[in-house]
């Protein structure tokens, strides 16, 4: 039984191996073989979270992107927060973050196009029907871009479905998908952006998850839209044992 159990994470983790590689092969296949304004993008990310005590937790997220999929990367966030679980599904966090914009394909070398500190409250709303695992999170933003101050309000629909196991645990192979509206307070548009996700990733154990996916980003303009797609490789730790441990 035990040995049959190594086999099948065993199956499990070279499964999941394959799919990165065969879609990072994707992404630059794509990428090399498309007009510069249709490139696909390269996006990384990591994200920090954990409890700190029964009712408080922490987070923290770095992002840095390129327009291409290369490794001239144009774009960074770093953002972090602190939560409060008001019950066990429902959550307030207090969040800030920076964020920095740069000519494509510069790697940072050039003056920025776009410096931004942003200030957010943030309700998140998680709700599990079986094996599905929805999240809603909405976010009311205030930015400030040089001189000038912006409010903006986000709404994120989110879904967490394992595949291979009946709740996300370790040896979780699962499927992630949100959609996202951007609503400006002002403006001459009800949407100002819309981000689309779909991706799978990895539960490599009660700590660590390895995500891959793809990112549309629309965004709507007076007269046109522009649409820009991503290649996200993304790796979430759960830091909540460290800080028992030390506590």
């Amino acid at each position: 039984m035990f040995a049959n159990y190594l086999t099948h994470m065993n199956f499990t983790k070279r499964l999941f191996r394959a799919t990165l590689i065969t879609t990072i092969l994707i992404g630059i296949y794509a990428s090399t073989h498309a007009q510069e304004s249709q490139s696909l993008g390269n996006w990384n990310s990591i994200l920090l979270k954990g409890k700190i005590s029964h009712k408080w937790l922490l987070f923290g997220e770095g992002h840095i992107r390129s327009s291409n999929y290369d490794l001239k990367y144009d774009y960074f966030e770093i953002k972090s927060g602190i939560g409060y679980a008001v019950t066990k599904n429902f959550t307030v966090l207090v969040s800030s973050g920076f964020f920095n914009t740069d000519e494509p394909g510069g790697f940072f070398q050039t003056p920025a196009l776009q410096k931004e500190l942003r200030t957010w409250l943030e309700l998140n709303l998680k709700q599990t029907f079986s094996r599905f695992n929805f999240e809603h999170r909405a976010r009311l933003e205030q930015r400030f871009i040089g001189d000038n101050y912006k409010n903006r309000i986000k709404y994120r629909l989110g879904l967490l479905l394992p595949l291979n196991k009946s709740e996300m645990v370790q040896g979780s192979i699962y499927l992630a998908v949100t959609d996202e509206l951007f609503i400006p307070q002002y403006g001459s548009h009800v949407i100002e952006k819309n981000r689309l996700y779909f991706g799978t990733g990895y539960k490599m154990n009660k700590n660590a998850a390895l995500q891959i996916g793809w990112v549309n980003d629309t965004d709507y303009k007076l007269n046109s839209q522009f649409v820009k797609n991503y290649l996200q490789i993304m790796l979430i730790y759960d830091f909540t044992s460290l800080i028992k441990k030390h506590t």
